[in-house]
């Protein structure tokens, strides 16, 4: 049986289960999470209650692609996560194991797991560094090529392959008054689509060092292939002078379409009555992804007019 935008108790929990880990990453990086986009973060009193309110998003499209979600069961999985970029910094693989719905104060994380990543003709064994989190020994991110990540713990082996696509520059990034908002600024980003091949893209803001983890702002280049696109963003403000960052990702396909059923179960919100997760490219009956995609930055101070009340 398949349905459509669903989310409840496990992927409720699978939810909780990437933010909690994502904002213990972000901490270590010196970034801080904000529940709205602009300001206030997640601590770990109100982490829970923000994760199982309604999460307003706005995903804008160019081409909507219906994605099914596979009903799933309570029982513990084991969720595996990791993407190839073009980062300078090492390659990390999570591996942990989803919980029951009333047992969410913690990540599960599974130790002394066998994790081998191949690529370039090349046979990687990476060690762990955090509990459960697996780290390559430097950056290995190369655009176009293959590469296969295989996960064995409790005798049971998982794995996918991914190909690495290639940044997409952003050409220019500037701002206009609100257009809900008169007080506030949004922001528009610019670049040009390489020609002849898909594209799917995520674009991530960060606002003075503040993220929205739970952002997905997806688009595809279905009707623009080899065209100038323009990507105006309504439902995130900004002042004069706030330090803004633009990042454009531009995802392999199973990663986009990961991306996708996330933002769909988001946006459903709480009140589903059918648990689903998003797709995975994983074999073996794992939960999660293991991805790929090329990056590029902007960084901006805004500029902009605005009306004062």
């Amino acid at each position: 049986m398949m349905v459509l935008f669903c989310l409840n108790l496990h992927s409720r929990n699978y939810l909780e289960h990437k933010i909690l880990f994502y904002h213990k990453m972000l901490k270590i990086r010196g970034l801080k999470i904000s529940k709205d986009g602009i300001g206030g973060h997640l601590d770990s009193v109100h982490f829970r209650r923000y994760t199982l309110l309604l999460i307003f998003v706005v995903v804008l499209s160019s081409c909507e692609e219906i994605i099914k979600v596979n009903l799933v069961s309570t029982e513990a999985k084991v969720v595996i996560e990791s993407y190839i970029t073009n980062s300078e910094k090492p390659v990390w693989v999570r591996v942990s194991k989803s919980q029951a719905y009333f047992n969410q104060d913690t990540i599960l994380p599974v130790k002394n797991a066998l994790v081998r990543m191949d690529f370039l003709d090349h046979s990687e064994i990476l060690p762990e560094k955090m509990e459960g989190v697996y780290f390559s020994s430097g950056p290995i991110g190369i655009a176009g090529k293959s590469y296969t990540l295989k996960v064995t713990t409790e005798g049971k082996t998982y794995g996918a392959t991914v190909e690495f696509p290639p940044p997409v520059s952003i050409d220019t990034v500037y701002f206009k008054p609100g257009l809900f908002r008169s007080d506030s600024l949004n922001v528009f980003i610019e670049f040009h689509d390489p020609a002849n091949t898909e594209n799917y893209y995520r674009v991530k803001l960060y606002r003075n060092r503040w993220v929205a983890i739970n952002d997905f702002y997806l688009v595809t280049d279905a009707f623009s292939d080899g065209q100038k696109i323009v990507l105006p963003v309504y439902y995130r403000y900004f002042a004069p002078n706030d330090t803004v960052v633009v990042e454009l990702m531009n995802l392999e396909r199973n990663t986009w379409r990961y991306f996708k059923g996330m933002s769909e179960n988001i946006r459903q919100g709480v009140n589903s009555q059918a648990p689903g997760n998003p797709p995975t490219n994983l074999s073996g009956g794992a939960l999660g992804i293991f991805g790929a995609y090329g990056s590029s930055s902007y960084r901006i101070i805004a500029k902009g007019t605005v009306t004062k009340y």
